[in-house]
């Protein structure tokens, strides 16, 4: 009577143990990613699990191997406030000789046979020093190298691969369905672009892909992706609307936007290289006159959505046909009505002369530069030419023969030319060098 009545006593004291519960890959029904800049994604996954009544140990696999710990996010579908969360915890797959061995510390290892030193095949593994092991069999201390250890099975403590690991109490044993998000790296995106323009340069085909790079360590099965131009509340999203299986170490070029036979505006663009905070009197600089097409980002133009920042491939077919590659651009995000730009080349139809014709330096820290740039239309149509200066720090334009406009720490001047005129540009500006 009093031995049941101890170990009725027992049982009420000491708490069951868990039951372990394996959810795989398997057991997923919906998967959605995020892809934020800085190789950052929000993985917010659907998954189904059987669960006993009581302490319930969930061993959630096939997960990204870097996930941010602390935005692990759980709830049961639906929510239930029975269903409490004790705790999780992530861990990495890091199988090596000395994880083996700190983990199996207290635990009985096999031990490999020597011709010199004899030893008990097995021992309990007391501790570690060095390249050694200290082990106990049968009341014997054995001290030996670490290499003579070998393990029967992997130590529960160690997953042979990334494992999200939750512990529930549940009320009532049965199948549920819980959503789980959190933040991972490994996975990030870009954008690429194709523009083949005619022979003549006045239609161009665009196609546009977002390319889907995966090195999370997990395997995306049909998965839902959402791409993000920066990591602000209300920026913009690319929703690829069809699902997406993209393997571990694999990436996927997704065709976003294309449109056919847009027609370009021309433009001729001059950047100086010239140096505002330097004497360079006397310097004869011969910018380039680059060739630039635009199209408006607008639906009556044949766009209409917003394009993310990317690499532009530019190709051009010659008279008969033959396509050749001219070059590539960078852009930058390009929201809808305004332009996205590309250059396709210089032209010899206008000509550019630049020179510094005064240089003052008015104390340590502010200096005065004067210019003077020389264009000609050598064609007999007229031409326009948008001429661009770098600015930085604090400046002011002291002097100029045409009126300029501001953009992002850079100054342009849009000079119209006629036919086989000849105009010269000039302006003096001042700027703290500090």
């Amino acid at each position: 009577m009093k031995l049941k009545l101890f170990l009725l006593l027992f049982s009420l004291i000491v708490p069951a143990q868990a039951v372990v519960q394996n959810v795989p890959q398997s057991s997923q029904t919906e998967v959605n990613i995020t892809l934020y800049p800085q190789d950052m994604a929000l993985i917010k996954e659907k998954r189904k699990t059987f669960l006993k009544e009581g302490s319930n140990k969930l061993l959630i696999k096939d997960v990204p191997s870097d996930i941010l710990v602390d935005s692990f996010i759980f709830q049961m579908i639906p929510p239930s406030a029975s269903v409490k969360v004790l705790e999780y915890n992530f861990q990495t797959s890091q199988i090596t000789r000395n994880a083996l061995l700190q983990h199996s510390i207290g635990e009985k290892v096999n031990i490999l046979p020597s011709r010199l030193v004899p030893m008990p095949e097995t021992a309990q593994l007391l501790a570690l020093d060095g390249e050694d092991c200290v082990v106990e069999s049968e009341g014997r201390i054995f001290v030996l190298n670490k290499n003579r250890i070998s393990f029967s099975h992997l130590p529960y403590t160690l997953a042979p691969e990334p494992l999200i690991t939750l512990k529930v109490d549940n009320p009532k044993e049965g199948e549920y369905v819980f959503n789980m998000g959190y933040l991972a790296k490994g996975f990030r995106w870009d954008a690429g672009y194709t523009i083949v323009l005619d022979a003549t340069e006045t239609h161009l085909d665009l196609n546009n892909w977002i390319n889907i790079h995966n090195k999370s360590g997990m395997d995306i099965k049909k998965g839902h992706f959402l791409v993000a131009h920066t990591q602000n509340a209300g920026e913009h999203f690319y929703d690829i609307e069809k699902p997406i299986s993209l393997s571990d170490n694999a990436v996927k070029n997704i065709s976003w936007f294309s449109a056919l036979r847009l027609t370009p505006s021309t433009s001729f663009r001059i950047f100086p290289k010239n140096k505002i905070t330097e004497n360079e009197e006397g310097v004869v600089i011969k910018p380039t006159v680059e060739t630039w097409l635009s199209v408006q980002n607008d639906r009556s133009h044949g766009l209409g959505v917003p394009l993310p920042e990317g690499i532009i491939k530019v190709f051009q077919r010659n008279s008969v046909g033959a396509l050749f590659y001219v070059g590539e651009n960078k852009t930058p995000f390009i929201p809808v009505e305004k332009a996205l730009s590309l250059r396709v080349g210089s032209t010899k139809a206008i000509t550019a002369e630049m020179r510094q014709t005064d240089y003052r330096k008015l104390g340590s820290q502010v200096v005065e530069s004067g210019y003077r740039l020389d264009l000609k239309n050598e064609t007999k149509f007229p031409k326009q030419v948008t001429v661009f200066q770098n600015v930085t720090g604090e400046w002011s334009i002291l002097r100029e023969t045409h009126p300029h406009e501001e953009e992002e720490k850079r100054l342009q001047w849009t000079i119209t030319l006629a036919a086989q005129e000849e105009v010269s540009l000039r302006y003096r500006i001042r700027m703290n060098v500090k």
